[in-house]
């Protein structure tokens, strides 16, 4: 009888190869990548749904000044939402799925996923950016007070990113055969 035991953990080094080249791969397309890809989809969704609660006056952004109520008001009854303008210029850039809209910005990295505005994307308005409306407003400045645009996910969408990541593991394993 042997007194040594041999234990297969090829799988279990699979998956923790899998992992890291995700991880550190930015161009990779393995599980975790795909966990990155829908965590910025969570978040940009989350942002605009609050954005747009924010804006129809839910969520103790400042009011907009009665001038500027009234200017929009006589522009054939143009919005008095805040921050919206008639295309949805910010709402678009939040759009849960990345598109490369105007003002969409999202960036694989190592160990994670860049997300927000950015990109050379112009506001319809004017010679500023999407990227540079949302932080002008986001930050506030002597003539604009600020209202803040981007801000943490709540506990529900964390949870549902932690579900991700478990779901993700789950299957990676089942996959590697090591949940056997």
């Amino acid at each position: 009888m042997s007194e040594y035991v041999k234990v297969d953990t090829r799988g279990l080094e699979l998956y923790r190869d899998t992992i890291r080249r995700d991880l550190v791969s930015p161009s990779g397309g393995g599980p975790i990548r795909g966990v990155f890809k829908q965590w910025a989809a969570r978040w940009r969704s989350f942002q605009k749904l609050r954005f747009v609660i924010k804006s129809r006056g839910g969520g103790g952004w400042k009011p907009l000044a009665d001038s500027t109520v009234k200017r929009r008001r006589n522009k054939s009854g143009g919005s008095v939402t805040i921050l919206w303008d008639k295309l949805g210029s910010i709402t678009k850039a939040l759009t849960p799925s990345f598109s490369r809209a105007p003002g969409q910005y999202e960036k694989d990295i190592p160990c994670g996923i860049t997300v927000g505005f950015g990109g050379p994307g112009k506001h319809p308005s004017g010679r500023a950016t999407i990227a540079d409306i949302a932080s002008f407003h986001d930050a506030g400045t002597p003539t604009i007070p600020a209202r803040t645009i981007l801000d943490d996910v709540d506990s529900i969408t964390k949870t549902g990113m932690r579900n991700d990541l478990e779901d993700a593991c789950v299957k990676l394993a089942a996959k590697t055969n090591i949940a056997r």
